[in-house]
């Protein structure tokens, strides 16, 4: 892909995003646009050459509108399945003058900035949550356009050993982050050769720092005991633990203090900033051992070792990223260890789970938390290091793939191959829609049985496609292995009735609370939104893209396997009648509204922003319901 045709990629793919997420969040309704059925546009509509090929499509619509006396802005939309109205993919977004005729395309920022209603270089008229949302749109296109200028290495996928083969799938993942996130790629903070080697497409080895904290002032997680109080003890072969604990005791460290990783980028940018004080007490000091190389992952502050270890990291760094500092506090790792313990209790009550849900373990961490520091102090949270250890029965299984869901909904620049071709491959299947169709099928029906069953009990992961990975075993999804287990959702009177009790999280005083939920159907927003209308979504897009389908009909197959997925697991029948009813019966779904809380919150700290609102039912959209879908059946038989 040569440097123009990258650009044009990220262009187009966040242009897509941007669109799409102002209209479903209502950002373009009070411009006074006007929306004309195509066939019944302008006549010098049907002149311009990137709209010609779909002026003709019965459903599309054009939307124009006029910023000012002597220019248009035009659109194309086509009805959505997941949102009413989204922009026909492929097709820019037009400025007409109308004196000259003559039109250009805008790229996103310029777009932005006219709905902001500053379309010069003065930023002025701009508040501060609209100049921090486009610098973001702008980061994200150069980033993104660094990133599939770089080819990722796909070739002989099927041969490659599992560990070596789950590297690939990260850096695949990487390579579009969030999908619908206009600001997705944007890592704010990165230079243009730091972005280069710390992401994950990159594939560049990654030499980690070494800091040592006074032990005294050191929180540790639920896996960390006198048998092993150390992190080299997980993440260092023996040269490398020897070096470091030599230096440790040549400077008479080794009985005070404790030595951690810390990612080269924090190093140097971070912690002179926000623990000066700290390493000039002595509290935490500098060490000169490096580490040998790691690899970043799909989440830029996760990272892989280079040796076959099941052990990999993850590290402050603060960076921006989605709205939010990608520092690692104690708090976060703290609430984690409390998810894991009712997720591991989840197994044990439900047999199915058992057998097919799978868990990092998130428990080995060390976090600086001097004295008189709270728990929500900025300053220690930039300073912490968490062990994640994957299933090594996974890892060492050359019949296993482990693939996050966000690689299966990511579209490779070039459109060259797809995960679901090797395992079509592998089965024997060929790659027609039919076959295709069947292995989504196959997918969707483990995932929502995993995850009906976990919410059945009371509790849901935060799965959306980084989180989630999809455990496949020769060719056929077997199971759902879960990272990040600090955004466990949960209802504590269904965790009650089912034996378990509050897990007591730690939230700070007066801040948003996303982990608690009084009922069932409060919880059912996060399978709604990041399970179904993000993730599967991401997935129906890019199979239906690379394969040529029908959007509708992988839809329905999901609906399907959903709807019997509910059908199947014991719920109590008042449950299911409410899922049938909120998922397949209501007209409005939730949704998690992006664009605008980053605008609103204007760069603040906080995790990821988001809002909420509505948006169409994707099932209704498609025709497809439980009544319909049974006489079907009736009538087939």
């Amino acid at each position: 892909m040569t440097s123009l045709d990258a650009q044009r990629h990220a262009q187009a793919q966040i242009l897509q995003s941007l669109v799409d997420g102002l209209l479903v969040e209502g950002l373009l309704d009070d411009l006074g646009a006007t929306w004309w059925v195509a066939g019944e546009a302008d006549e010098w509509l049907t002149r311009l050459p990137a709209f010609q090929a779909h002026l003709h499509e019965p459903s599309t619509c054009v939307w124009c509108w006029s910023p000012d006396a002597h220019r248009d802005i035009v659109l194309l939309l086509r009805p959505g399945i997941a949102q009413a109205w989204e922009k026909v993919p492929q097709t820019p977004v037009i400025l007409v003058h109308h004196e000259t005729g003559e039109w250009a395309s805008l790229d996103p920022v310029a777009f932005m900035r006219r709905v902001f209603g500053a379309d010069s270089d003065d930023d002025q008229a701009l508040s501060q949550g609209q100049r921090v949302f486009l610098q973001a749109l702008a980061d994200s296109l150069w980033q993104m356009e660094s990133s599939v200028d770089h080819r990722v290495e796909t070739r002989g996928l099927p041969s490659r050993g599992t560990a070596e083969h789950f590297a690939i799938m990260e850096q695949w993942a990487s390579l579009l982050d969030r999908p619908y996130h206009p600001t997705a790629k944007a890592k704010q903070g990165l230079s243009e050769a730091e972005y280069r080697a710390y992401l994950a497409e990159f594939n560049a080895p990654i030499r980690l720092r070494w800091v040592a904290m006074a032990c005294g002032q050191v929180m540790t997680g639920a896996g960390v005991d006198e048998a092993c109080p150390v992190p080299v003890r997980w993440l260092a072969g023996d040269e490398e633990r020897r070096s470091l604990e030599e230096e440790m005791a040549s400077r008479g460290l080794s009985q005070s203090h404790v030595a951690i990783p810390v990612h080269p980028w924090q190093h140097e940018h971070a912690l002179p900033r926000w623990l000066e004080a700290a390493f000039a007490a002595g509290d935490c000091v500098a060490l000169d051992a490096v580490s040998a190389p790691w690899l970043a992952t799909s989440s830029l502050r996760s990272l892989a070792p280079t040796s076959a270890s099941p052990h990999f990291l993850k590290l402050p760094m603060a960076i921006h990223s989605l709205g939010a500092s990608r520092y690692l506090p104690a708090v976060k790792m703290f609430n984690g260890d409390l998810s894991a313990r009712l997720l591991l209790q989840a197994r044990e009550k439900d047999a199915r789970l058992g057998e097919c849900l799978h868990l990092c373990d998130e428990g080995k961490w060390w976090a600086y938390l001097p004295e008189g520091a709270t728990l929500f102090d900025e300053a220690p949270r930039h300073l912490s290091a968490m062990v994640r250890s994957y299933p090594v029965a996974l890892l060492e299984d050359p019949d296993v793939r482990l693939v996050p869901m966000a690689t299966l909904g990511t579209p490779l620049p070039g459109g060259e191959h797809h995960v679901f071709g090797d395992w079509l491959a592998q089965r024997g299947m060929a790659a027609d829609g039919a076959s295709v169709q069947a292995l989504f099928g196959e997918l969707c029906e483990v995932f929502f049985d995993i995850n009906l069953r976990l919410f059945r009990l009371g509790m849901l992961a935060e799965v959306h496609g980084q989180n989630a990975v999809l455990v496949f075993r020769q060719g056929r999804c077997h199971g759902l292995l879960l990272r990040d287990h600090d955004s466990l959702r949960i209802s504590v009177a269904r965790l009650e009735r089912h034996g378990m009790q509050d897990p007591c999280y730690c939230i700070k005083p007066g801040h948003a609370n996303t982990l608690y939920h009084d009922d069932l159907e409060a919880l059912l927003f996060w399978l709604q939104t990041l399970a179904i209308q993000v993730n599967l979504r991401a997935i129906i897009d890019t199979l239906a893209d690379h394969y040529g389908l029908s959007r509708h009909d992988l839809w329905r197959e999901m609906a399907a396997r959903l709807a019997t997925a509910i059908e199947t697991i014991p719920f109590d029948e008042c449950d299911r009648d409410m899922l049938e009813e909120r998922l397949f019966a209501r007209e409005r779904w939730p949704y998690k509204r992006l664009i605008a809380p980053i605008i609103e919150r204007a760069g603040g700290p906080g995790s990821m922003p988001f809002g909420t609102s509505t948006t169409c039912n994707p099932f209704l959209r498609v025709g497809w319901s439980v009544e319909a879908t049974s006489a079907e059946a009736l009538a087939e038989a």
